[in-house]
């Protein structure tokens, strides 16, 4: 179970107000505390720190040299535990609770995006509808976020448009003919799998060859940003409106989803033996989908970049170290690596996720100076590493490296179960 300290530290908008300054305080008290002479006081320092929860983890200090190691470990400790809280809440539905008669289309979207950090853009004058601002009754009670929405949208008969390239439910009208969104979806924490095809196929040529497939749409909140999504087949069932099971092709197959930085939704087709012509429907498919999760960003901030060697920095579950900085023709080449503690297969060489973090150099103005290119130095179960090449002509001495990286890496199941798919 998860707190509704930590559901909400996550769930919604973030960095809104500055923190409190008696928190800040108090967060201070703790942290020196931590090196307390007394066993019981240190402990009793971390276990207060832990039980302010995530909030804390933009005010706890930066390690250095001169940070006392018993200081160093706990509030390690007390930020990877924080870190995958928060994790784990991000893969809990966000919520919704709104009550009226009568509001207007927009401002219901407007409160939405507020409860949930999830952004709406009303895209129908886009795509050549028209854009009214109808009154709708809503009656929301902590309703989890895509139920609520489903509702929204079918009453105002709309629906997504999922292949935007910003990240966000794009609204567009309800195509002619298009079946109502509540009744065609599972629901399952963040995620949303609808049967969108079904496909039976069989080779004339070869009567044994025969198939079946079951084609869903996978969309999660946009405040998620999913590293992978899996599908073992070994996770699957299915039954035949008399209860009779459906063969599941390829048992010890791991069916992936390539999830690209922007995407909001994806496709997994669903292979099942082909039943007789006698059977009607997929009455019901079971399944569990496998989602990688990233926790909160953490920012890196690397100085004396002339004098870096090996300069190792480490927060939660992952160490960023910065090899060295040097001259490579007229660019600085900075090469660094960026470790975790549990990788979960999120560093696999086909998983290109940790390629959009953000890297860069800063200057004494606070201006970003981006990278020219980069190039993979070193790919390992758990690190990776990389060298950036920055153009400038200020002194090296001027700079900041910046990286900016999730603590941890959060692997966590989704069951969901498809109803009535009629079978062509």
């Amino acid at each position: 179970m998860f707190s509704p300290l930590l559901l909400a530290a996550l769930l919604l908008p973030q960095a809104e107000a500055p923190a409190d300054e008696a928190l800040r305080l108090e967060v201070r008290r703790l942290v020196r505390q931590l090196d307390a002479p007394q066993l019981a006081q240190r402990d009793a320092a971390e276990e207060s720190l832990l039980k302010l929860g995530p909030k804390v983890l933009d005010l706890l200090p930066p390690v250095n040299d001169r940070t006392p190691a018993e200081v160093v470990q706990r509030t390690g400790r007390i930020r990877q535990k924080l870190q995958r809280a928060m994790a784990e809440a991000a893969a809990q539905s966000s919520q919704v609770t709104l009550q009226a008669d009568a509001m207007p289309l927009s401002k219901i979207f407007a409160a939405i995006q507020e409860q949930t950090g999830n952004k709406i853009v009303d895209d129908r004058g886009r795509f050549g509808g028209q854009v009214p601002d109808p009154d709708l009754k809503v009656s929301f009670d902590k309703t989890p976020f895509w139920q609520a929405l489903d509702r929204v949208l079918d009453q105002a008969r709309l629906t997504i448009y999922p292949f935007a390239q910003e990240k966000a439910i794009h609204v567009i009208v309800l195509p002619e003919g298009h079946a109502p969104r509540a009744a065609r979806a599972s629901y399952t924490g963040p995620f949303r799998i609808e049967p969108v095809r079904v496909s039976a196929e069989r080779d004339l040529r070869n009567p044994a060859s025969q198939s079946l497939g079951l084609t869903l749409e996978i969309a999660w909140e946009p405040r998620l940003a999913p590293i992978s999504l899996q599908q073992r087949m070994a996770d699957v069932s299915a039954a035949d409106e008399n209860g009779n099971p459906l063969a599941i092709e390829s048992r010890d197959a791991e069916l992936e989803v390539p999830v690209e930085p922007d995407a909001m939704a994806k496709e997994l087709k669903i292979p099942l033996g082909l039943p007789p012509r006698e059977v009607r429907q997929i009455a019901r498919l079971q399944g569990s989908l496998l989602a990688l999760l990233p926790g909160k960003i953490e920012t890196f901030r690397f100085k004396d970049l002339e004098q870096a060697k090996k300069v190792e920095q480490r927060v939660a579950g992952v160490t960023v170290t910065l090899d060295e900085v040097r001259k490579n023709n007229k660019s600085w080449e900075v090469r660094m690596g960026v470790r975790f503690d549990e990788a979960l297969g999120a560093l696999q060489s086909h998983r290109n996720w940790i390629y959009e973090n953000e890297a860069y150099l800063e200057g004494p103005d606070g201006k970003p100076v981006k990278y020219g290119i980069f190039e993979t130095i070193r790919q390992l179960k758990k690190e990776v590493g990389l060298a950036y090449f920055f153009r400038t002509d200020r002194p090296l001495a001027d700079y900041t490296f910046v990286y900016k990286t999730p603590g941890v890496i959060l692997s966590a199941p989704f069951k969901y179960e498809i109803r009535s798919v009629k079978l062509p």
